[in-house]
């Protein structure tokens, strides 16, 4: 028994290791910090959040809110 499992953990260990020489190399980053679609999935992003904010501050009942909230004179803000 123990050399039926020896010899299954050496199988596991050569198919690992021709497995590991076969791999193809990791892709290289032509000295670019952050990717084109990186960059361009980050600004989607940021236009998303920057029109959701607009959206919100239309209504203004958002707007009241805000403004009772960041007045300094607002007896609830102390």
């Amino acid at each position: 028994m123990k050399a039926m499992i020896l010899g299954a953990a050496a199988l596991a260990a050569s198919a690992a290791e021709a497995f590991a020489q076969n791999a193809p190399p990791p892709a290289e980053v032509a000295g670019e910090p952050v990717s084109y679609l990186m960059f361009f999935t980050l600004g989607a992003a940021l236009l998303i959040a920057i029109g959701s904010f607009a959206w919100f501050l239309r209504k203004k009942s958002n707007r009241d809110a805000a403004d009772r909230a960041l007045d300094p004179n607002n007896p609830a803000n102390r």
